[in-house]
């Protein structure tokens, strides 16, 4: 089911008018608290981004309501472990309120939300750990959300969840190589297999060019409970002294990029080709490569064009996506934060050290998506949303932790610029359900329970494209060239992916292992999202 939450200026550009974002402080709106690292996610289980700020005395938290203004409220308790360094949410013992995981530089612990989320209890993880990015995601897909933090100084450590509130230190869940200089992870499916990989950028201090204790690491999900380093092997063993890394779909071709912060050579703009395998690009972009130095790194659209921008601590800001893997920046007067909806207008903000700077929109049109699992993690964190549409496909994944410190909206945010209709709303949850609306409004946010979507064959169907035999019993041709290498999932009428595989250099896919029935075939093809019905025999 879907239930729903009921100025800009101009710059010339080589001759074009570009749309350029502003924002408005309204701190004025807000309480007066001190913090550290931002949060910018739902607290009462509202679907409205709050305002999180920990201090040693307590956690300040700016509850947004529907007329646009704030409940501000102080819930006094001691903090042992102030998150100088970051902070990631989510609702890890599934009672319908976001915890916090909380990391610093001697230890970490995680804040978990009472039975009506007005009150917390911080359980401390008593070993050292010089914590970096901390990141919440489901590393087993047992349903439950595990912990991951990135430790500055030796192994990084993986907490598995064993239920309720106990969260176990478990090197096992996912094996990572035992050096320091662990700064950023990030988990995304890079390679369209379904499951969740873990990119971890790293930095060593004092560590000269070539040590191996800088080589960013790719941990790349086998599908079997391992996960195998692979960044040299896909173009991704960066040794430059990185911070932190976005993934996002910046060509809106079906796949995740990368941009990466750099301290020493250059900043690195990495294209996805559709097979996992990255190529830098940033010659030709429109960003300063050696614009060096940046801490933060972060992403959205924020001026609802359909195509994600980058918000880093570079000399630019804010680099406004083109849609064609070039860049336009603009200055900013603000260059890191939490990045949230705090007015649900469809347009991102962000807080920083108290500010809450609201984006002043244009007239383009969006929509947000927030998931609750059911068979998946209570947030959906790991899910896969795409929107179809006279733009292609928009794709988004929910995370919880990105950039260096902050928290974001756990809300799949798309702008869809002029275009006033979605063709379709998919959601890929990470138990392998998938979920398909037709038809969803626009400009506003659809709450969507998993499951609760019929899986239907899309009303677009490229032209020349078709599927032989159908019936089949092994093979599935596609009438089609240049489909090599496509990402294919095979769905059973419950909705749930059972086989994710690519089309191979024949044209055709094998399905022999099914067992007999009726399936569905769904792949992006000239950047729109279609499926195709079939019977195994």
């Amino acid at each position: 089911m879907i239930k729903k939450l009921l100025l800009f200026s101009t710059f010339l550009i080589g001759g074009t008018l570009m749309a350029q974002v502003t924002f408005t402080n309204q701190s004025g709106l807000i309480g007066n608290y001190e913090d550290n690292s931002e949060v910018a996610v739902d607290m009462n289980g509202d679907y409205l981004d709050d305002y999180v700020r920990v201090s040693s005395n307590g956690i300040g938290i700016d509850y947004q309501l529907a007329d646009q203004t704030f409940n501000s409220v102080f819930i006094s308790m001691p903090i042992q472990n102030i998150p100088d360094w970051s902070v990631a949410a989510g609702d890890i013992d599934g009672n319908g309120f976001n915890d916090l995981f909380l990391g610093n530089g001697s230890r970490v612990s995680f804040l978990f939300a009472n039975e009506d989320g007005t009150a917390y209890t911080e359980l401390t993880k008593p070993d050292y750990i010089f914590s970096q990015r901390s990141t919440l995601a489901d590393i087993n897909n047992d349903g439950l959300l595990d912990a991951f933090i990135c430790h500055d100084i030796d192994l990084s450590l993986p907490f598995r969840n064993a239920g309720g509130q106990n969260m176990v230190l478990d090197q096992t869940l996912i094996q990572t190589l035992d050096r320091p200089g662990n700064y950023a992870a990030i988990w995304v499916d890079y390679d369209n297999d379904g499951d969740t990989d873990m990119y971890l950028t790293k930095c060593r201090g004092g560590a000269l060019p070539g040590d191996e204790n800088r080589d960013n690491a790719m941990y790349t999900n086998n599908g079997d409970g391992t996960f195998t380093e692979n960044g040299l092997d896909i173009g991704m063993r960066d040794n430059a002294q990185s911070w932190s890394t976005v993934f996002e779909d910046f060509d809106n071709d079906g796949d995740f990029d990368a941009f990466i912060v750099n301290h020493d050579f250059q900043n690195r703009l990495m294209q996805n080709d559709g097979t996992g395998m990255f190529t830098d690009v940033i010659a030709d972009s429109g960003i300063n490569p050696t614009d060096l130095g940046a801490w933060e790194n972060q992403s959205g659209d924020f001026n609802n064009d359909g195509f994600v921008d980058i918000f880093s601590e570079m000399s630019k800001e804010l680099y406004l996506n083109n849609g064609d893997m070039t860049f336009t920046g603009q200055d900013l007067n603000f260059d890191e934060g939490g990045i949230g909806d705090f007015n649900n207008d469809g347009f991102l903000d962000v807080v920083n050290d108290g500010n809450l700077y609201i984006n002043d929109g244009n007239a383009n049109n969006w929509v947000k998506v927030g998931l609750e699992g059911v068979e998946s993690n209570k947030n959906g964190i790991g899910a896969r949303v795409k929107i179809v549409g006279d733009w292609g496909t928009q794709m988004r994944e929910v995370r919880s932790g990105q950039g260096f410190s902050h928290m974001n909206s756990l809300l799949a945010h798309f702008g869809t610029g002029t275009s006033s209709t979605i063709e379709t709303l998919i959601i890929e949850w990470p138990s392998g359900t998938i979920d398909v609306f037709q038809n969803p409004d626009i400009n506003t946010t659809h709450i969507i329970v998993e499951g609760s979507g019929p899986l239907a064959v899309t009303d677009y169907e490229i032209e020349g494209l078709k599927i032989y035999p159908n019936p089949t019993t092994a093979m599935l041709n596609f009438s089609f060239q240049g489909l090599e290498n496509t990402p294919v999932q095979i769905i059973d009428l419950t909705g749930k992916v059972i086989l994710n595989t690519k089309v191979s250099n024949e044209g055709s896919i094998n399905v022999a292992s099914l067992t007999n029935g009726v399936y569905f075939a769904m792949l992006q093809v000239e950047k729109k999202t279609t499926s195709y019905k079939f019977i195994k025999n």
